[in-house]
């Protein structure tokens, strides 16, 4: 199956199928209405022409029809060859009386009920008629009823020139209607399809080095499509960046652990404590290149399946509950188990490890995480009951390196890595002092 076609052009054939086929339709539909109505009034006007024939008759004292050879009516019918023509027949169908103009006189008479008049086509070798047929009772003074049929033939010359001109004129305008309306098709899906020719043109720009992403302004239809390609292409770039980074953090974490093991050389220290450094130090740099090469792997998904909030918070709980035991943090959680967001997994642990991690670290005894949906967004709120971020470094605690006190462990790139998830996934994060316990809350918002 071929999709070379654009949208554009698929729409512009289809619809003008389909308007060739309403314009068709409509097109017959009118010239029958038309038809008809000309046929309707050759009838009235056949019927009038009757009633002047039948005005002119009068039963002889024979009991014979007598009709004036020129009837004082319509003088088509005195002129031969007119096309308007009347006959009559009486009940055996024989031919009593016909007009100057009759052409033809050798007609079956159709079978008819006395007082219904009727309207047939005639057609003739060479010529086609309207038949218009009425079955009269004449009672003579004896009391005797003869049936006497009347017959008018009018030629149908006249009505098709004016129905063929009809035509014409119908398809002419019906044509002009049709090119109209697909020039007006074209405009407007011109107009329709421009978003989808701007992305391809700003991906163009994206794929050689000239524009960063696609343009935010979009239609409302497309708008999830454009803020996919864009968490592609900044998923993308983030990716190559922490790759870059994790080198530079794994360099320079890496220092520290090797200076102490140098030292410890240069300092000829006894086997004993040399082995026990030794191996601590190497345990850390262990921590510290798995640690980097797990960031540098695992960057934020762009597309991912709802997870329920209460599990993870559980089980980031329970962890770090033994890791801070000996301090004797209570971390406390109270979340809706029906409440899920559309955050991977690995990305919800990562924002919220760290923030909880922190929170343990500068807590007096107490850690509290919550969860709401409000409005179509999600908050993650995650609060203690330490000294609390003071609002002039609220903004530095997120940059990379970050830390506020040296004496805490850490590497202080905690922080900036809940951030850059954060911004991957188009969420917002606000540092503020909590109401309940007094420290530091943060709250994330997708």
């Amino acid at each position: 199956m071929s999709y070379s076609y654009s949208l554009q052009k698929r729409l512009l054939i289809n619809t003008s199928i389909v308007l060739v086929f309403f314009i068709l339709a409509m097109s017959a539909v009118l010239l029958k209405a038309y038809e008809s109505g000309i046929r309707q009034a050759t009838f009235e006007r056949l019927t009038a022409q009757f009633y002047g024939i039948l005005s002119a008759a009068e039963l002889e004292e024979k009991d014979q029809l007598y009709i004036p050879e020129e009837p004082q009516i319509d003088q088509r019918f005195n002129q031969y060859a007119s096309g308007l023509s009347a006959l009559v027949f009486d009940e055996t169908e024989t031919l009593v009386w016909n007009s100057i103009s009759a052409e033809e006189t050798d007609l079956k008479v159709p079978l008819s009920l006395p007082g219904e008049p009727k309207l047939y086509n005639l057609s003739l070798p060479e010529k086609e008629y309207f038949q218009f047929h009425f079955v009269t009772e004449w009672e003579s003074q004896e009391g005797d009823v003869a049936l006497y049929h009347f017959m008018i033939l009018e030629n149908k010359r006249a009505y098709k020139q004016v129905v063929s001109a009809y035509r014409n004129k119908l398809l002419m305008w019906l044509s002009i209607l049709a090119i109209s309306l697909l020039l007006v098709l074209f405009l407007i899906l011109r107009w329709t399809f421009k978003p989808m020719r701007k992305i391809t043109n700003e991906l163009s720009n994206v794929k050689q080095g000239l524009a960063e992403k696609l343009d935010d302004n979009y239609p409302r239809e497309i708008q999830g499509l454009t803020e996919s390609i864009n968490r592609f292409i900044t998923n993308e770039r983030e990716q190559s960046k922490r790759y870059k980074e994790t080198l530079a953090n794994l360099a320079h974490s890496l220092k520290t652990p090797l200076a102490v093991m140098q030292s410890a050389l240069q300092n000829k220290i006894n086997a004993t404590e040399l082995e026990r450094i030794s191996e601590e130090q190497l345990e850390r740099m262990n921590q510290i290149v798995s640690y980097q090469l797990q960031r540098a792997t695992s960057g934020p998904k762009v597309m991912a399946e709802r997870i329920l909030i209460s599990r993870a918070i559980e089980k980031l709980a329970s962890g770090l509950s033994k890791v801070y035991s000996e301090k004797g943090i209570a971390i406390n959680y109270n979340i809706d188990e029906q409440l899920s967001i559309n955050v991977s997994e690995g990305d919800l642990y990562e924002i919220c490890g760290n923030l909880t991690d922190n929170a343990c670290k500068w807590a007096k005894s107490q850690v509290n995480i919550s969860a709401v949906s409000i409005n179509g967004k999600t908050k993650i709120s995650i609060e203690d009951d330490g000294p609390g971020i003071p609002k002039h470094v609220q903004e530095a605690v997120l940059s990379r390196g970050k830390r506020l006190d040296e004496t805490v462990e850490g590497q202080g790139i905690g922080m900036s890595v809940v951030k850059e998830i954060i911004e991957a996934y188009n969420a917002e994060i606000e540092i503020e002092k909590s109401v309940t316990l007094g420290g530091a809350q943060i709250n994330i918002i997708f």
